[in-house]
């Protein structure tokens, strides 16, 4: 018996330990019909694009990175990092926000958004079409107006945004 017990409070301990998230994918090439358990990480020029998947994350696209989202549920946020050159998301919906700051070009169509979707002083084309977004369209500062329509925004439609 003592031995069990003692064996129990050395591994106690070790349950409290902070674990990596091993779950995390970088993304090059194609991800298509799965689960990914964590965050997808488009590193630095690197291009991904997500069919049919699951993401119980976020999606991160760094500088000169792109993704293409086509029919999948990203359950956190899509976020374009400083310097990104391309974000399109198609016929999924994003559980979280769509946030792109200073980087290339952003299309989305035919997409649901449960927070809010943010363009801020890109430089690409930006396209937003038959989009449902549970908070905020915000478009700012941008070097090119965004294009599109037929959107359902339940919260505020700001900048150049605002008619769309």
């Amino acid at each position: 018996m003592k031995k069990h017990l003692l064996a129990a409070l050395t591994l106690v301990p070790l349950l409290a330990l902070p674990t990596a998230s091993a779950a995390d994918v970088s993304c090059s090439g194609t991800l298509r019909n799965r689960t990914v358990d964590g965050d997808v990480k488009v590193r630095r020029g690197a291009s991904c694009t997500l069919i049919n998947v699951r993401v119980d994350g976020n999606v991160e696209v760094e500088r000169g990175g792109s993704v293409n989202i086509r029919s999948s549920t990203i359950d956190g946020n899509v976020e374009g990092e400083d310097g990104f050159r391309q974000i399109t998301v198609t016929g999924s919906r994003v559980d979280g926000n769509v946030e792109a700051e200073r980087g290339g070009g952003v299309s989305v169509e035919n997409t649901r958004v449960d927070g809010n979707l943010k363009l801020e002083r890109n430089s690409g084309a930006l396209r937003v079409s038959r989009v449902t977004v549970d908070g905020n369209l915000e478009c700012e500062n941008n070097a090119r107006t965004p294009t599109g329509g037929s959107n359902r925004v339940n919260g505020d439609r700001e900048g150049q945004c605002r008619r769309l």
